[in-house]
């Protein structure tokens, strides 16, 4: 995935770690937890390039029922879509979704809907109100207001959303903790090993 250039700040926001199970009553329970707090927590570094399997620890640590989650949170969404209405004029964006998704209506996303082909992906192009991003039932992989004021980039591949935006929205998002940003660079690497400040000697196995 490729950030958008030319824009005065971004941040890498984490998707939460989920702890589910059942509790002494028998009770589901599933509860979200913060690359932060788990990085604090193991003694590890937060900054923008860890990755979740060098802050669990060792074996040892993970809990049973732990995993890092494939999307952003509610809470996360519901964070955010203010801060976001905040810095754009518009009220209407764009959206691209990948076409790749296994849940995605027949009806509607078919051979005429237009697509944008990046170099590994296709995506359908779509349009509508900004608000109605927290409708999809898989995070769009770039999202952006008419007005191009902030960009959200998010791939199927990664634990993580970049945002390319202004100074005083990357400021307010990383001001959240709920959000748990960590400002980052256009060019820093997004692969598997890129975590040199917790695992200098690459010697943490990695899930890919």
């Amino acid at each position: 995935m490729t950030a958008p250039q030319g824009y005065e700040a971004y941040a890498r926001i984490f998707f939460p770690f989920v702890r589910s199970g059942r509790d002494a009553n028998g009770r589901w329970f599933e509860e979200h937890i913060r690359w932060t707090d788990l990085a604090n927590q193991n003694g590890k570094a937060v900054h923008a390039l860890m990755e979740q399997e060098t802050i669990v620890g060792s074996k040892d640590d993970v809990i049973e029922g732990e995993r890092c989650s494939s999307m952003l949170s509610p809470e996360q969404i519901e964070t955010m879509m203010p801060i976001f209405a905040r810095h754009t004029s518009s009220a209407t964006g764009w959206f691209l979704l990948w076409e790749g998704f296994g849940d995605l209506n027949d009806q509607v996303f078919n051979p005429h809907v237009p697509k944008i082909n990046h170099t590994m992906r296709a995506f359908y192009l779509l349009r509508g109100p900004l608000n109605s991003y927290a409708q999809f039932s898989n995070d769009p992989s770039y999202w952006w207001p008419d007005d191009r004021a902030w960009c959200l980039c998010t791939d199927t591949d990664f634990a993580w959303s970049y945002l390319a935006a202004s100074r005083a929205c990357i400021d307010e998002v990383l001001a959240e903790p709920v959000l748990d940003a960590v400002e980052t660079e256009p060019g820093n690497p997004a692969r598997s090993g890129m975590d040199t400040i917790n695992d200098p000697e690459s010697i943490v196995p990695r899930s890919r």
